[in-house]
């Protein structure tokens, strides 16, 4: 059961760290951006893009309940973990999917220059 945790957990586990970097990117955003039409659109790409991170986070615990549960009972079965494994892939690339498409919808949102404040190393 270890070793499913820790592959888990190195194949793409929760991202506790990415909701900390939304909310740094969202702090970026309201000093940068004048408060007007633009900047609520861009606030509201990242608060899509928490949500469907704190959705990832939740489907990782479900994953990992259902790992332990099929070791736990007599009915770990190559069928029942390859189950577990194809509905926890669907899940991560759904995200990456979805992740994607509102970083360019986030892009769209702001000039060049905000870009790279917002998102500047500093």
């Amino acid at each position: 059961m270890l070793i499913v945790l820790l592959t888990i957990l190195f194949l793409g586990g929760s991202s506790t760290g990415m909701l900390d970097y939304i909310d740094d990117t969202r702090d970026n955003v309201k000093e940068v951006m004048v408060k007007d039409e633009r900047r609520k659109e861009a606030l509201g790409t990242l608060k899509a893009i928490k949500k469907i991170t704190k959705a990832r986070n939740k489907q990782v615990k479900r994953a990992s309940k259902e790992f332990r549960k099929a070791f736990a009972g007599a009915d770990s079965s190559e069928k029942v973990l390859d189950d577990i494994w194809a509905g926890y892939f669907a899940a991560i690339i759904q995200h990456d999917h979805e992740l994607l498409d509102l970083r360019f919808e986030l892009k769209e949102q702001l000039t060049r220059e905000e870009w790279e404040a917002i998102f500047s190393e500093s």
